[in-house]
């Protein structure tokens, strides 16, 4: 397998994100969750909060966007995504902030918080009447014909230099995870659980795990939406492989049908496990983290970003967590109207 990174693509990033003056996100720990699950230790990486929106995503499109106007060969008018909102709210702001238009296009059934959001953004949004796959599709024709830059965190045979910057911007956040000591002890008695939608992220904590550790990295499951679960078909399957559709599900963020291109080798090589959680049982994990067991914080969150703790408390297809370190990630806070 080709390396997803080389050490010096994560070393771009660092030199990126040192020139920011943006504190870490949270990294919390929650030992009567940890008791009750029998590890040793759950540490929680909260992105409720990244650079003042309400979701991890902003970390990988600023960091891409800037790689994609340092390398354009004319004046770059207006970036453009497909998005089921967190995705899509990050190009929006990261056009702003670089005095561009944003074109979003958002699929069928998306909550109208989700659009609201978008547009005091600024971003002209299209409402498509098809799914996210779908959607995906139409805006890549679309941005073709308008002249439109597409930021995509998906990646498709012909488009994978972008979502490649974006998942690199990602692994910053296992760079501050790591600085704050959670990578410290034993790394055969750690976990990392993850959530896959298109396996963007997943990706990027797998290919910054293997760069970073090696053969001594932790063990990595990912966590994905009943019904929306391609990495894990595909896993099974040894090959990419498409879902028919992707299943309804509050997790809107990771329901996917078709894995990335870009993150598929990886995922492949590196996940331990790929487990499914329901959304009944991401409504619990977000209850438990809002009003948690004694001593243990309080952590907001919303169903995607909840699904890794969602995993941990099914407790199915995970390996034994005596004596472990777990860490998930709070990708996304509550969605607020």
């Amino acid at each position: 397998m080709r390396p997803l990174f080389a050490p010096d693509d994560l070393t771009e990033v660092r030199r990126f994100y040192s020139q920011t003056q943006a504190p870490a996100t949270p990294l919390v720990e929650l030992p009567a969750l940890a008791r009750e699950v029998g590890a040793g230790r759950i540490l929680v990486k909260d992105e409720s909060a990244r650079f003042g929106l309400p979701a991890f995503k902003i970390v990988g499109v600023r960091y891409a966007v800037a790689r994609v106007l340092a390398s354009a060969q004319a004046p770059v008018p207006a970036l453009a995504a497909a998005t089921a909102g967190n995705h899509g709210r990050a190009v929006a702001r990261a056009a702003r902030d670089h005095g561009l238009t944003s074109h979003i296009f958002v699929p069928a059934g998306t909550n109208p918080v989700r659009i609201d959001a978008l547009r005091h953004e600024g971003a002209d949004v299209t409402v498509t009447p098809v799914a996210y796959d779908d959607t995906v599709r139409m805006l890549a024709a679309d941005a073709q014909t308008r002249g439109w830059t597409i930021v995509s965190d998906t990646a498709w045979p012909g488009y994978e230099d972008v979502p490649r910057w974006i998942m690199a911007g990602y692994t910053h956040v296992l760079d501050e995870v790591a600085a704050a000591g959670g990578f410290a002890g034993d790394l055969r008695k750690m976990v990392v659980i993850v959530q896959a939608g298109v396996g963007s992220l997943a990706g990027a904590v797998a290919g910054w795990l293997n760069v970073t550790f090696g053969a001594h990295r932790p063990r990595l499951v990912v966590a994905e939406a009943e019904g929306s679960a391609c990495v894990g078909v595909s896993l099974r399957a040894g090959v990419r492989t498409a879902l028919p559709e992707a299943a309804p599900t509050s997790m809107v963020g990771l329901r996917c049908a078709e894995v990335s291109t870009v993150a598929w080798p990886v995922l492949q090589a590196t996940v331990d496990a790929a487990v499914t959680v329901t959304d009944a049982q991401v409504d619990a994990a977000i209850d438990r983290l809002a009003r948690p067991l004694p001593g243990d914080p309080v952590v907001r969150s919303g169903p995607s970003g909840a699904a890794g703790v969602a995993a941990l408390l099914a407790r199915q297809g995970l390996p034994h967590l005596a004596g472990h370190t777990v860490l998930v990630i709070n990708t996304e806070g509550p969605l607020v109207g």
